[in-house]
């Protein structure tokens, strides 16, 4: 199998809203500068284009200070022609190289960034003002293998990173191309933070990020400056990137007149019959989604619950028959449970526990780490006792996990023909890389193993002298059973799950809590919730090998400010299950700022009578299938969301009475929105998908793609159509879906290239007609329809101006959608509302 490693994705801003826990930012719209801006004469600290050679290391800078490196495992160092270069970088290893002298408090600092050559996700970032705990300020440039780049901005406290805000830059980038990126840190009472990349060579644009910190956990003093760079875990080759040119100017001028954004043309509206009545002004939101960018899981080791008295303590140095107090820990997990009374606190200490628990239905738990303690649950065990012959290596094994999935071995319902063993839960990391399991021992070579369970061995086809090898021993690591119990502050990683025992972490009861668990790496199912009142908050899920999250019969479901990134590493086939989040059999669900981007299959995805849920304030990008696939469910909204660069951004299949309002839907392949029906029917009671708590049939869910409203949407250049409705098969033409489409932003269809505005199904499940222009739909399908286009084509991260041109033409938020995102009702907005 292979794994991705956790990344933390942060969201784009847009407008200027009023300042939330200390916070504010605006992308462009701010109409002056903050007044704390720095005006002191500009003075140049850090000066380096790397006209030297230096085999080993960056040497010292022209001026600054000498470069001080810290690489991951297999990295390497060197100036040569020019650059400086970082080499070899490993999936989910990373870089850092500082001038450690080069202090400053007001700064400004601008570089180009080399691209690797190949291919790649990676994330580079200029660490400023880097404190001695190392707290800083990170202004990053994020790659994906797609050629997307990120413009993002980010605060670590020691080991605690917030994210402040994002941007995506426009275009894509080829490997191997050039990023100049320019950052700005300045004041203390209120760090303002400003941001710039764009392709080097061409004119700088204005400021894309323009943030203010004024949280009691902003950086406030002078620091240094470091370059810094992460692999992401899914990479398939090592990554080499370089820098060049770079400067540091302290007291940088941030009153200067910068280059503006070329000039985005305005929307033209439709010539619809005017209201009765004078348009009202734009009402600006009053009230902030709870979108702040604060997603996923505290830093395993950060966390600090408080230690209750009569709390059972554990620690691998403890013994199981010791009393469990802070002088006498047991050693497991296992054993504090075994101890614990109902309604105990169980505390684990600094360290690895390979172990797989259950907790049983009689005892209510917390179970949490001890404060400031990194604590890993760990389904591995490290292996150093391996026999070579010739260009491969065997250890004794005896721990073989079925590759049955609903009884059938590599079941080819799920298992994608290209990837034939992904339902084999076995799992080799060497140095914390994942390898890559083959299907015999003679097929084994550099990279890869076999999980020879006839001889009762592992082979190994890369050389494990002087490295970690680690091979998962373990199913899963909590089974909790009983109800309310509360999971928090730490890890869970590389457990050998097979199908059939769902999850790494399982929580079969009612009312449990799960909150800053970091879980990844994870053979099949990162966590499994099956009952009811469960709250997932603050999480990491990543690097599953089916599914992040799997939810099925779990009434009152809540999961949020969390990341469920790069799941179903094993490239499942997306259906019938796969991806980053998917919710089955439940009502009122709701999940909210979440971040569940880059996972193979769909990125959240509510099937199977799923009723009364709320998809909002969240991001689904990037995903190989859609964005958000609602499908055989019933009153669902889906607002306030990014969702780009999906095969669909969201997709409505079998479901009525949904309410698509103010989404980011661009650059997805073939469709913005679309809305589909088939044979399903609720009234079927042979059909799987009911829900069995339910009636069957269940009178409160028809399975008919029926109700649907989008509005306030903003929709990007790219894919197909920007909208997509068609009946599959049931000669049932659109008219009768009771669709209402008012209030969005298009893009305009300049050429045939470009996506279709409308495409509009007729009843004989084939024909399409295309509605080219806003005033060709409302012509054609309704005449209250209201909504504008732009007169270019522009993806999203370059319809800003455009946006706020067209405010007019929004309609006001019901009740139900305001409650969900966090705005006054008839709040008046397009697309993502800013946090």
């Amino acid at each position: 199998m292979t794994s991705s490693a956790p990344r933390h994705a942060v969201r784009r801003r847009r407008f200027s809203l009023p300042a939330v826990a200390g916070l504010s930012a605006g992308v462009l719209l701010a109409a002056t500068l903050p007044a704390q801006f720095a005006t002191a004469a500009p003075a140049t600290v850090v000066s380096d284009s790397f006209a030297r050679t230096v085999s080993s290391g960056w040497g010292s800078a022209a001026k600054g200070g000498s470069w001080t490196a810290s690489l991951g495992a297999g990295a390497s160092a060197a100036v040569a022609s020019g650059e400086g270069r970082i080499t070899g970088l490993k999936p989910g290893a990373s870089a850092r190289l500082a001038l450690k002298q080069a202090n400053s408090l007001d700064t400004g600092v601008r570089a180009t960034i080399g691209l690797p050559a190949a291919s790649a996700t990676v994330y580079t970032a200029f660490e400023i003002r880097r404190q001695s705990d190392d707290s800083t300020y990170r202004g990053r440039v994020e790659i994906s293998k797609t050629g997307l780049a990120v413009l993002a901005v980010s605060r670590l406290n020691k080991t605690i990173e917030v994210n402040l805000g994002r941007f995506t830059l426009p275009g894509t980038y080829a490997p191997g191309a050039d990023i100049a990126a320019e950052f700005q840190v300045t004041g203390s009472a209120k760090v303002s933070i400003r941001a710039r990349a764009y392709p080097s060579g061409a004119v700088a644009p204005g400021w894309q990020l323009s943030l203010t910190d004024s949280s009691s956990s902003r950086i406030s003093g002078a620091g240094s400056l470091a370059f810094w760079e992460y692999a992401s875990g899914s990479n398939t080759n090592a990554a080499s990137t370089t820098l060049d040119n770079l400067s540091l100017t302290q007291n940088p001028a941030t009153n200067a007149n910068t280059p503006a954004p070329a000039p985005v043309p305005a929307p033209t509206p439709s010539p619809t019959t005017p209201p009765a009545t004078p348009a009202q002004p734009v009402t600006p939101p009053v009230s902030t989604p709870v979108t702040s960018g604060d997603r996923g899981s505290a830093t395993v080791g950060s966390t600090r619950y408080a230690v209750p008295a009569g709390a059972i303590l554990v620690s691998p140095s403890g013994n199981d028959s010791a009393n469990g107090n802070s002088n006498a820990p047991v050693r497991t997990l296992a054993a504090a449970v075994a101890k614990a009374s109902n309604g105990a606190t169980i505390v684990l200490r600094a360290g690895v526990y390979n172990e797989s628990v259950t907790v049983p239905r009689s005892k209510t738990l917390t179970i949490q780490s001890y404060p400031g303690e990194t604590v890993w649950l760990d389904g591995s065990k490290q292996v150093t006792d391996w026999n070579s012959s010739g260009s491969r290596w065997t250890t004794p094994w005896s721990y073989f996990p079925s590759s049955q999935i609903d009884g059938i071995s590599d079941n080819p319902w799920f298992v994608n023909s290209a990837k034939p063993l992904a339902a084999r839960p076995d799992q080799v990391f060497l140095d914390g890389t994942e390898l890559t399991q083959v299907g015999s021992a003679s097929a084994v070579t550099a990279g890869t193993f076999y999980p020879d369970a006839g001889s009762g061995q592992i082979v190994l086809g890369s050389n494990p002298a002087g490295h970690s090898v680690r091979i998962s021993n373990q199913q899963q690591a909590l089974v909790v059973q009983s109800p309310n119990t509360v999971l928090q502050g730490f890890g869970v990683r590389r457990y050998g799950t097979s199908y059939l025992q769902r999850g790494a972490v399982r929580l079969s009861n009612t009312g449990i809590t799960a909150r800053n668990l970091t879980v990844e790496d994870n053979a099949m199912i990162g966590i499994n919730v099956e009952s009811d009142n469960t709250t997932l908050d603050h999480l990491t899920v990543t690097g599953s090998g089916l599914l992040g999250i799997g939810a099925n019969s779990a009434y009152g479901l809540k999961v949020q400010n969390s990341l469920v990134l790069d799941n179903n590493d094993q490239e499942f086939n997306a259906q019938p299950v796969a991806g980053g989040i998917k919710v089955t059999r439940s009502r009122g669900v709701d999940i909210s700022n979440v971040d569940a981007s880059d996972n193979v299959g769909n990125g959240i995805w509510l099937d199977e009578s799923v009723y009364d849920a709320t998809v909002v304030n969240s991001r689904s990008t990037d995903n190989t299938v859609d964005g958000i696939l609602v499908e055989l469910s019933d009153h669902v909204i889906v607002a306030n969301n990014e969702l780009n660069g999906n095969k669909i951004g969201v997709i409505v299949y079998n479901t009525a009475n949904v309410q698509i309002y103010n989404n980011d839907i661009g650059g997805n392949r073939l469709f913005g929105v679309k809305l589909a029906q088939d044979e399903r029917r609720q009234a079927n009671t042979a059909l799987t998908g009911h829900d069995r708590r339910r009636p069957v049939p269940d009178p409160t869910l028809t399975w008919i793609t029926k109700n649907v409203t989008v509005s306030n949407n903003v929709f990007g250049s790219g894919g197909l159509f920007q909208i997509y409705a068609l009946d599959g098969v049931t000669n049932i033409p659109v008219d009768n879906m009771n669709l209402v489409i008012t209030g969005n932003l298009f893009n305009q269809r300049l050429t045939g290239a470009q996506s279709t505005l409308v495409g509009w199904g007729g009843g004989d499940n084939r024909t399409v007609t295309r509605y080219d222009s806003v005033q060709a739909l409302a012509k054609a399908k309704g005449s209250r329809w209201n909504n504008v286009e732009t007169t270019a084509v522009l993806p999203i991260a370059s319809m800003i101006a455009a946006i706020k041109s067209a405010l007019g033409v929004a309609v006001g938020i019901p009740d139900d959608v305001a409650a969900a995102i966090g705005v006054k009702s008839g709040t008046r907005g397009l697309g993502v509302f800013d946090d």
